[in-house]
This record gives structure tokens, C-alpha cells and sequence, in this order.
């Protein structure tokens, strides 16, 4: 494949994946198949198979009487049609109730049930085996309800289960139908007390209030109220004329007889001078009518054809001037005799017939009369207001009081009316004819369907668990990279090629007849000292190869992985020499020495030039021993030619480390490198291979990846943490340094007709 392409996200679960994971969990998934298959045959073979005795109840309608305190409780008749699965589940709560189990119990005795269920008395075991054998279902939606239940003791299974249906009925008239009577005459006795304490109450705050009926007495008192107001309206009214009246009066009075009304009057409104003495007066009035007479005698003479010159004539003209004489003489003396005078109406004298003083006192007395009645009803109208104001202030109270009278008349009706009810329901009894038996229990018979049910479920349940195990552990407890599509979709980095993991000796599980070929002298098995970073001694008698063997079962891959490596710097244009390449990883014991080793040998075999190994691990405080038992060449003596022989391990192969006297190589081994790389560049070596620590905060792989030229990522199959791995990944990458994956050490679990992979 082209490293430079890396494969898409993938969608989701595919049938490969399925078989990996399968594959990979077969184990878990044999073992615990088997234990299923195992449990299931144990619970056929030991499962107690119990007898059973079944009933069916059909259940025509309810009727429902609600509780007396609720208000308008009637009797209600309901039916399954109507409310559906709720009434049947219902009796079927009903049925099955603890209640009515215990009730069950005490009929038949705990010692009969358990009889054969280990014996004893014990009524909560008893209770418990009946509560468990005993199942209730709607069938088929229908309104009938099926009973069975089922126990050990097949002469006890139909009478248990006809004793439940005998208690059901009971209880269901007791849940739907229940006997008020006591509680009826209770709260009878309870409302009639309060009634009358109330009416007692009423009695005291109405004649408080001084009223018998509240409605009558506001009504009565509202008409009488707005009677006097009226009245007193009136009054007001016509003491003002009467006012205006005396003004107007006195207005008309001659100016002397004003001036003299003003100078004996306070006020000159309501008191009156007399005009003259009555004597006088009549004189006067005589007088005016005396001449009134004889003007009109004179004016009939004269008519009648009489001249003046005649002595009737004259003799009334001197009649007429004497009364005159005599009438000014009167008014002269007494001014006020004017009003007196009399008016002439058609030729005919008329007289006041009441004089103008007492005209007028007659006005101020009838004035003062209204006025002494405007107070009177004035008074009335405050005493009104005095008596409303105190029954308003009784008001409420007496309202509240007739509320909660007609409340409780209407309480005290209803609960004796109930009580008249309930009373001829229980002189009259009540039946279950709403619930029918359709089938009466059955005689005991073997029940082996819940022993059926047991061992299909184990069966299924755990073969299911088996199968859903390995999909958890895989999708959610086990986050490590296995497998190069698990790399390529999490990372986005090239991914280069997938190692096999070898088996105990030294083989690949993918590649087999891989020769076993001794690389050291005699004196280097003598040595027994570890070949490379966590490797057994390389000698024949253990029979492990060299990385850079060509009959080394992992040599192929390591041949792969440089010709990728290679296509790769093709790619890339990168043709400068020498090419460096650090291989490093995200802990230890990923196989960054052994990745290290067999790309190094790989890349020697390749043209002219020389290959560099170098460890870089500062861990060690010894050198790896690969020629000769001895490692004594440092990169400094490496990389002059003169001093390089015993680094020579085969062919154009060199190993190097990087080891100071001191152990300060984690501070100074980025200047130093930034020293040797003039070095290195001039060097003839064509590649130099860096086995680098695993990357972490303290390590000096982040900071040396930025001067090489490509830096192999090595994942360690099922146990790199993913999530480790990006962040290794995202360091790597922000040191802008070219980064590839290797996997290694995978396994490969799927047989060869399902891999997809190459």
C-alpha cells in the first residue's frame, strides 16, 4: 500500500469487524455458550415439575358506589367494552392481592398447603407459596380473566385455586360495594349537631341585630328610609317657598310700614308690626267699602241719565269726598293701612280678607313649622342609618350563618337519605351476579411450561450474553489498537505495514520453516549476555535468531517495511545523504529495538552505502553486546572511519550508542546533536537508524524528531491505548517531522476464508 494514503473513518460496524471480534473472544464465547447449554440441561433435569389446576371468570360489568363523603355519589355501573383493559386488570390486581392470598390461608389452614411443601404451620410461607403458584391473565382481550395455579400438592391445587375465586367475589362486592352504614350514621348524628348549634347561632345574631328576617328587615327599612328622605325633601322644598314667599310679602309693604317692620325686627324676615289697632283697621275697611258703595251708586245714577247738576248726584259726590276725608285721615295716622286698600275688579271693590301682617305670620309659622319637621326627619333618617349601620354590622355573620345552615340541611338530607339506602341494600342483600364461572378448576394436571420457559430462556439468554461479551469488551472496556484498519481510521497517519507476532520459537504465526541459523562465535554463547533490548542471548542452543538473520521468520517484513520506507523518500523527493530515521513508540516493550534492528539490516543490504544503528536509550547503563561479545564504539568514533571497526556488526551494518560519561544526556543531547549533525551529513553512511526512547513528557524523542527525516511510530497491537496514541501522534506531528505507523506484533484471529485484509 502507499503510505502516503491512509484509510477513511470507517461507517460502523461491518460483517468484518464481526468476525474478528468473534474470532478473537471464540473462548469466552465457547466457555460461556457451554455453561448456558450446561445450566439449561441442569434446570430440564432439575427443576421440579408442579401440578396445575386452572379456572376461568368472565366479568359482565362493575358496579361502582363511591364513598358517601364524595359529592352526588351514586352507584355506577361499568363495563369492559367501555374503559377496556382497565377493569380487568384491575380485578386481576384484585386476584393476585396479598390481601386476598392471606384470606385464602386462613380458610384453608397453613398446615393443609403446606403439607407437602416441608410441612409446618408458618402462615407466611403458606401465603408465599400461594402468592407464587398463582397466576391470573386477561385472554385473548376478551373479558374473561384465566386463574391458575400451580404447587406441589396435587390434592390441594383445585381446592387453593376454588378458594380464591369464593374469596374474590367477596371481596370484589367489599371493593366495589361496601356497607356505609355505620360511617352514614355517624356522620349523620355529626350534621345534625352542627345544625342545630348553628341555628342557635343564627337565633342569637339576628336578634342582636334586632331584625327577624334579614331580607325583610333590610327591605323595610330601605322603604322607610327613602319614605322619610322624601318626605323631608318635601319639606326642605316647601320651606323654601314659604321663605321666598315671606320675602316677596314683605317686599310689598309700604315703605313706612317696612321701615317700621325693620326697626322692631331683628332680622325683617320672620317678624311682623302690627298696621293699626283692629278698631282702626275696621274703620278703615268700612270706610273703603262705604266709598267703594257710593262711587258705584254715583257711577248708576249717572248711567241711569242723572247729571251732575242733579242733588242725588251731589249728594252722593259729597259722600264720596267725606268718606275720603275720613280714609286719608286713617292713613295718614297709620301708613300701613295702604295694604288695606281695596281692588277694584270690573267695577266692583274687593277687600283683602286678610291683612297683610297676618298673611305673613301665617307664612313664618307654617316656615317654622317645616323647619321643626326637616329636623324631625332629619332625626328619623340618623336613627334609620343607626339601625342599618347595626345590621350591617351583623350581616355577615347572619349570612354566613344561613349559608352554613343550608349547607348543612342539605348535608343532613343527603347522609339520611343514604342512610334510608344503604339500610334497604343490606335488608335486601347483594349477590356477584356480574361475574360468572366459566370454567370451575380443573382437576391437577403436570405443568411443564414454565420448566419450558426456565430453560429457554437460560438457554437463549446465555448464548446471547456469549455473543454480546466480546462486542462490549471490544466497542467499550478494551480501548487498544489491534488491527492496521483500527491505526489507519484512529491516527490518519501512513500506516508502512503490520509485524506478526512470533511464537515461543521465534517464529511468525503467519510464516512457518523459518530456519534457525547461530549468528555469534563459541565465545559469544560463552558470554551468555542479552543480544538486543529485552532479547535472550543470540546463541544456537536456545534456538532464537538474530534480527539481521536472513532465515529470521520477521526478516521479510523488516524487508517491507524498508522498501516502504524507501517508495516513501521517492515519494517525498528526498534524496540527500544520510537519510535518518528514528523508530520510537508510545511505551516500553513495543519492539522499537527489534523494529530498530531489522530495518538497519534491511537497509544494509540495499546499494553501496553504510547503515547506522544507533540506541539512543539512556536507561542502560551498558552497552548491547552484537560483535564479539563487546559494544565499545560510540557515535563519535562511529562516524570517523578510522575508528569504526568494532562497530561493524555484518556487511556494510554498524551499531552505535549514545552514551555520555555523565548522565546528563536528556539536557545535552539536543545541542549535542545539533553538533554531531555536520558530522552525519558528511558521514558516508546512506542511513542512520535511531532506536529512540518511548515518547513521554520527560523524553528526548519529541525534541530530536524535528532533525530526522521520517520517525516510525511503533504501536504495539492490543496494547497501545488508542487515546495514547493520538496524543503520541499529535506530538510527533507538531514537531513537523514526517511520522509513520508500524504495528507490530499482531495477531491475526479470523481464518483465511473471512480476513479482508491484506
Amino acid at each position: 500500500m502507499n503510505p502516503k494514503q491512509t484509510a477513511p473513518p470507517s461507517p460502523g460496524i461491518t460483517v468484518w469487524d464481526v468476525y474478528y471480534i468473534l474470532f478473537r473472544h471464540k473462548w469466552i464465547v465457547v466457555i460461556l455458550s457451554l455453561l448456558a447449554i450446561i445450566a439449561a440441561v441442569l434446570m430440564r433435569v432439575l427443576w421440579p415439575v408442579p401440578y396445575v389446576s386452572q379456572a376461568e371468570l368472565l366479568i359482565k360489568y362493575v358496579e361502582e358506589t363511591k364513598p358517601p363523603e364524595q359529592a352526588n355519589a351514586e352507584s355506577r355501573v361499568s363495563t369492559p367494552d367501555i374503559h377496556g383493559d382497565n377493569i380487568i386488570n384491575s380485578e386481576i390486581e384484585i386476584l393476585t392481592s396479598l390481601d386476598l392470598v392471606n384470606s385464602v390461608v386462613e380458610a384453608l389452614t397453613p398446615g393443609r398447603i403446606l403439607a407437602k411443601s416441608g410441612g409446618g404451620t408458618n402462615r407466611l410461607e403458606a401465603a408465599f407459596l400461594v402468592r407464587m403458584g398463582l397466576t391470573a391473565a386477561q385472554t385473548n382481550k376478551s373479558d374473561v380473566i384465566e386463574l391458575a395455579f400451580s404447587g406441589p400438592d396435587p390434592d390441594m391445587v383445585q381446592p387453593i385455586l376454588g378458594q380464591v375465586i369464593d374469596t374474590y367475589q367477596k371481596r370484589h362486592a367489599d371493593i366495589h360495594r361496601p356497607e356505609f352504614n355505620e360511617f352514614l350514621i355517624r356522620e349523620t348524628d355529626t350534621v345534625k349537631g352542627k345544625l342545630q348549634d348553628t341555628e342557635t347561632a343564627l337565633r342569637e345574631a339576628k336578634s342582636k341585630a334586632g331584625v327577624i328576617s334579614l331580607e325583610e328587615s333590610r327591605k323595610e327599612l330601605g322603604e322607610m328610609t327613602a319614605k322619610i328622605q322624601q318626605e323631608a325633601y318635601e319639606a326642605e322644598a316647601e320651606w323654601a317657598g314659604y321663605q321666598q314667599t315671606i320675602k316677596a310679602k314683605r317686599d310689598l309693604l309700604p315703605k313706612p310700614l317696612v321701615a317700621v317692620v325693620a326697626t322692631n325686627s331683628a332680622s325683617a324676615s320672620n317678624t311682623v308690626v302690627e298696621i293699626a289697632p283692629d278698631k282702626d283697621k275696621a274703620d278703615y275697611r268700612r270706610i273703603c267699602e262705604q266709598l267703594t258703595s257710593l262711587q258705584a251708586q254715583e257711577a248708576d245714577l249717572l248711567l241711569k241719565g242723572f247729571t251732575t247738576n242733579t242733588t242725588l248726584v251731589k249728594t252722593k259726590e259729597a259722600q264720596i269726598a267725606g268718606a275720603e276725608t275720613r280714609k286719608q285721615q286713617l292713613e295718614d295716622k297709620y301708613p300701613g293701612l295702604i295694604v288695606l286698600k281695596p281692588v277694584d275688579t270690573k267695577g266692583n271693590a274687593t277687600f283683602p280678607m286678610v291683612d297683610p301682617a297676618a298673611s305673613m305670620n301665617e307664612d313664618i309659622i307654617k316656615s317654622d313649622a317645616l323647619a321643626g319637621k326637616i329636623q324631625v326627619l332629619t332625626n328619623q333618617l340618623a336613627e334609620l342609618g343607626r339601625k342599618a349601620q347595626a345590621m350591617t354590622g351583623q350581616e355577615g355573620v347572619i349570612l354566613q350563618l344561613q349559608r352554613d345552615k343550608e349547607l348543612e340541611d342539605a348535608e343532613f338530607t343527603y347522609y339520611s337519605r343514604r342512610l334510608e339506602e344503604s339500610r334497604a341494600n343490606e335488608a335486601l342483600g347483594s349477590g356477584n351476579s356480574n361475574i360468572s364461572l366459566v370454567e370451575s378448576p380443573t382437576p391437577p394436571a403436570r405443568n411443564t411450561k414454565k420448566r419450558t420457559q426456565m430453560v429457554v430462556g437460560i438457554l437463549f439468554g446465555g448464548l446471547a450474553f456469549a455473543l454480546a461479551l466480546p462486542f462490549v469488551i471490544e466497542l467499550f472496556l478494551d480501548r487498544s489498537l489491534k488491527r492496521p484498519v483500527d491505526v489507519q481510521t484512529s491516527l490518519g497517519l501512513p500506516f508502512f505495514i503490520s509485524i506478526p507476532e512470533l511464537n515461543g520459537n521465534g517464529r511468525s504465526r503467519g510464516i512457518k520453516n523459518a530456519k534457525k541459523v547461530a549468528l555469534l562465535a563459541a565465545k559469544a554463547e560463552a558470554d551468555g549476555e542479552p543480544a538486543f533490548e529485552g532479547e535472550q542471548p543470540a546463541t544456537p542452543a536456545n534456538g532464537h535468531l538474530a534480527l539481521w538473520e536472513n532465515s529470521h521468520a520477521l526478516q521479510p517484513f523488516y524487508e517491507t517495511l524498508r522498501d516502504q520506507l524507501v517508495t516513501f523518500f521517492e515519494m517525498i523527493n528526498l534524496t540527500h545523504k544520510p537519510k535518518l530515521v528514528a523508530v520510537t513508540s508510545c511505551g516500553d516493550g513495543a519492539g522499537v529495538t527489534s523494529t530498530a534492528a531489522g530495518l538497519a539490516s534491511s537497509l544494509s543490504e540495499t546499494g553501496e552505502g553504510n547503515v547506522l544503528l544507533v540506541n539512543m536509550n539512556v536507561r542502560e547503563a551498558e552497552a548491547h553486546h552484537f560483535y564479539k561479545g563487546k559494544l565499545t564504539c560510540g557515535l563519535d568514533e562511529v562516524l570517523e572511519q578510522g575508528t569504526r571497526e568494532n562497530a561493524l556488526v555484518q556487511g556494510r551494518l554498524y551499531v552505535a550508542k549514545e552514551l555520555p560519561d555523565d548522565d546528563r544526556l536528556p539536557r545535552v543531547l539536543p545541542k549535542r546533536f545539533s553538533h554531531l549533525l555536520p558530522k552525519m551529513k558528511a558521514s558516508d553512511f546512506d542511513y542512520i537508524i535511531f532506536d529512540m526512547p518511548p515518547v513521554s513528557q520527560i523524553s528526548i524523542t519529541p525534541r530530536l524528531a524535528r532533525f530526522m527525516d521520517m520517525v516510525l511510530l511503533v504501536i504495539e497491537s492490543e496494547k497501545t491505548d488508542r487515546d495514547v496514541a493520538k496524543r503520541v501522534a499529535a506530538v510527533l506531528t507538531e514537531s513537523k517531522a514526517n511520522v509513520g505507523i508500524v504495528l507490530n506484533r499482531s495477531r491475526t484471529y479470523v481464518p483465511r476464508r473471512f480476513r479482508h485484509e491484506i
